[in-house]
């Protein structure tokens, strides 16, 4: 240990002797771990911390759905009922729903809208939950047809509603005008099994407005549930895997309609269900993937430096050897000081890893539902950031330390030319640093290229003076069929608003990724199979186009006459039109939709297309034409609707219309809630979130990147320059003069750059490609993106070599060799 400390101290006083150099390794080090962190941080808080408050979170596993066996999906509430009455690996099983519901809260002069998530009787007692006050419902109280109205409370809600108040258990909350007893509050810090949080939790059979109705409850059809359970001591995924085969086998004996190809499986639980992973796990390996090759660039970099280092320290070393010291003793001391700039450059990565995390989290605060994701550097992140550290030391510092405990040590005391092995080293380190340069510069390139393309394209309508309304009439005790006379009434005094200039009513808000099926569809008389359309359908009422500004090009708009008790109408879209009828007419044309099974016909209903509208972008700004059809509110009236209000052109973005809005809202019913206000720019942002940040990132990285790559070519070009000071003195003694010099200089860095770009742009070929799925418009061999970033790194890497090159060009051949 005491020899150590005197190694760790020695090598310490040498890097305070060369500050330059040691801020420059340690800032570009912090870069680059940093980076690595801060996307391990989104890593740990989305899969691998634990739940907070749940017991032994190892145990717990998700339970979905299989189509032939492939694939991760949600099941119906009978599947989950009878898996639970079933003797099982599992110690207890629960099912909840995706994403937490809108519900009213009474008791006040306006609605207040908070989420609530519908859960299983039995979930508390599965995850082994400790109430933070009063206690939970149970799975012997849950039976469909017999409501259980009681709710517990988040332990944030508890606090921030009730002051943490031990006395609010036993009371009642109003929820959609019907009353719940308060019987228990969550553990701090619980916020359920997903990141998506909620204000409360509710019984599914709580039998109340807003809930789910027995009739979906008891449907096996019903897939619409995540499903979790909890493994029996000594069992394991495997067995649990197993026995779900034969379950699966038995369900398909006694209902072969609903299961035929279908299947269950159980993977480990996640904060992330597996059907979602499938989308996050690639992109979150796409961009430790993109971070990891900056790390890769800094630690070449760094490598770099200390060979040329090693080269300025070659006599000191050759010295230390000729007085003893043994050349392990030297690799020891060399590679002692490496590792104090890698832990040097992991504190302070720290600090940039809390910095990016905080800037990503604030992109978050768009998302249109509550989040439980808390990015927090925790002990995980801290352990992976020092093994990265310790790992990338070793592997980066390695090499430069056996490299200059072989050196010549009467050459190197007698400061002769020579070195050649490290020499090359150097210009291996650097080659390898600038196709990485490339393959990051091009990723970014691509990446920024694509959402500049997004931008341009139209969506077919004015994106940026719309906001949107969203309200869910079932909130305020509305039936189905009461919801279009009180949304028309809404609609009317939200047109009125000054600065509003036409309010529609639309149920499926473009751009925000959901579409919405409303039954078969297919022309009429076209009975095949292949004759059914799987399309996206939307419920609008008439001034949606003028909101919108999607003209009808042919035929009429939806108008007052098209009432529930009128003939069924459709406007399509242009798209729609040409691929079901090409080249005839369309207005006038019958479709039928409904159930087309045997036996069904009843279900089947038809729609007359009375209008055809423009083409637009329905589920996203990146999506290829598609079909396209509208039906009238008044036709297919539903409870949960947005209204999109188009502003005049100098009236500010939905923050102003926030109080008018909810003005509207306490004139029509103070009941119904405002689910939410925001424009329709965000809402199109939002489904180009993952492009956001993917570009954000890359730029920066791709920066970043360019940055080191310069200070690799500069560092190995002026020392290349000094080494060969004498020789350049004896040519031009022999009558060379300097441009001659300065050629031969620059000639040197550009043959490693174009090296290194060869590499690099083979590399981008090959590694780009698993990008499509992220590049809008932007082929991964997009030539421009190419060029330009061949062309943006050349020029970095010229500068860097001329700076050195016409030094040596202006070496004064008499001091040189007096020198030498």
């Amino acid at each position: 240990m005491g020899a150590l400390t005197r190694q760790i101290t020695h090598a310490w006083r040498l890097l305070i002797k060369a500050p330059l150099f040691a801020i420059t390794a340690v800032l570009s080090l912090a870069l680059g771990i940093g980076a690595n962190a801060a996307i391990f941080t989104i890593i740990n808080g989305l899969l691998l911390a634990p739940t907070t408050g749940v017991r032994e979170m190892s145990r717990l596993v998700d339970i979905g759905r299989t189509t032939q066996g492939q694939g991760f999906d949600t099941t119906s509430f009978p599947t989950y009922k009878d898996l639970q009455q079933r003797g099982s690996p599992f110690e207890g099983v629960y099912v909840h729903r995706l994403e937490p519901q809108a519900l009213s809260l009474g008791g006040s002069d306006v609605a207040e809208r908070i989420y609530g998530e519908g859960v299983s009787a039995g979930y508390f007692d599965v995850l082994g939950l400790t109430p933070s006050a009063g206690t939970f419902f149970h799975g012997n109280e849950e039976a469909i047809g017999t409501p259980l109205r009681k709710v517990v409370l988040t332990h944030a809600f508890w606090q921030s509603h009730f002051g943490g108040r031990q006395d609010v258990v036993g009371s009642a909350l109003i929820l959609n005008g019907d009353p719940f007893t308060i019987v228990g509050v969550g553990p701090a810090g619980f916020h359920g099994t997903t990141i998506l949080r909620p204000d409360v939790w509710l019984p599914l059979t709580a039998g109340a407005r807003g809930t789910p109705s027995d009739a979906l409850l008891s449907g096996r059809e019903n897939q619409w549930l995540i499903m979790g359970a909890r493994l029996k001591p000594g069992a394991t995924i495997a067995s649990a895997r197993s026995f779900l085969d034969a379950f699966s086998s038995d369900l398909l004996r006694a209902y072969p309609d609903i299961y035929r190809n279908r299947g269950l499986t159980a993977v480990p639980a996640s904060r992330i269900p597996a059907f979602g992973a499938d989308v996050v796990g690639p992109f979150l390996g796409l961009l430790m993937a993109v971070v990891g090759l900056v790390l890769l660039v800094a630690c070449l970099n760094l490598s770099g430096l200390l060979l040329a280092r090693a080269t300025i320290r070659a006599r000191e070393v050759a010295m230390r050897l000729a007085l003893g010291a043994s050349r392990g003793s030297i690799a020891g001391l060399l590679l002692t000081e490496t590792m104090l700039l890698f832990g040097a450059g992991a504190v302070v990565a720290i600090g940039v890893a809390a910095l990016a995390v905080r800037t990503m989290s604030s992109r978050l605060t768009a998302v249109p539902v509550p989040l439980a994701l808390e990015l927090t550097i925790d002990w995980r992140v801290l352990a992976f950031t020092a093994a990265v550290a310790l790992v990338a030391a070793l592997l980066t510092g390695l090499a430069p330390a056996l490299q200059s405990a072989r050196g010549n040590v009467v050459a190197d005391i007698k400061m002769e030319p020579g070195a050649p092995r490290r020499q090359r080293l150097r210009r291996i380190f650097i080659t390898a640093q600038l196709a990485c340069c490339l393959v990051l510069v091009v990723t970014a390139g691509l990446f920024v290229r694509a959402l500049g393309k997004a931008g341009q394209v139209s969506p077919g309508f004015d994106v940026d003076r719309i906001d949107v309304a969203t309200i869910d009439l079932e909130l305020g005790g509305y039936t189905t069929e009461q919801s279009p006379a009180v949304a028309e009434q809404l609609r009317s005094r939200l047109a009125a608003i000054p600065g509003v200039e036409h309010a529609g009513l639309v149920r499926m808000v473009p751009l925000e990724g959901g579409g919405l099926g409303l039954g078969g569809l297919r022309p009429k008389g076209r009975t095949a199979p292949e004759d059914q359309l799987n399309i996206d359908w939307n419920v609008v009422s008439p001034e949606y186009f003028d909101a919108t500004g999607i003209p009808i090009v042919r035929g009429r708009n939806f108008d007052r006459t098209d009432r529930a008790d009128s003939p069924g109408v459709a406007i399509v879209n242009q798209h729609f039109a040409e691929q079901v009828w090409p080249g005839r007419e369309a207005i006038g044309r019958q479709l039928e939709y409904g159930d087309f099974r045997p036996g069904r016909e009843a279900s089947v209903s038809t729609l007359t297309v009375v209008g055809i509208a423009r083409d637009a972008k329905y589920r996203w700004i990146g999506e290829a034409p598609a079909s396209f059809i509208y039906v009238p509110h008044a036709q297919q009236p539903m409870q949960e609707m947005s209204y999109l209000l188009r502003r005049a052109a100098n009236l500010p973005a939905a923050a102003s219309l926030v109080e008018p809005v909810r003005q509207a809202l306490r004139v029509t019913d103070p009941d119904v809630p405002l689910i939410r206000l925001q424009s329709l720019r965000q809402s199109a942002d939002l489904g180009l979130l993952p492009q956001h940040l993917a570009a954000s990132l890359a730029g920066l990285l791709g920066v970043l990147a360019l940055l080191l790559g310069g200070i690799g070519v500069y560092g190995v070009t002026a020392y290349a320059a000094v080494s060969r000071a004498r020789e350049f003195g004896v040519r031009m003694a022999l009558g060379a003069d300097g441009p001659r010099i300065l050629r031969m200089v620059v000639w040197q860095g550009a043959k490693l750059c174009a090296i290194g770009g060869v590499i690099g742009l083979a590399a981008s070929v090959a590694l780009t490609r698993v990008l499509s799925s992220l590049l809008f418009g932007v082929s991964p061999l997009d030539p421009l993106t190419y060029a330009g970033a061949v062309f943006l790194l050349g020029a970095i890497a010229l500068a860097a070599t001329i700076v050195p090159a016409r030094r040596a060009a202006a070496l004064d051949p008499l001091k040189v060799l007096k020198t030498e």
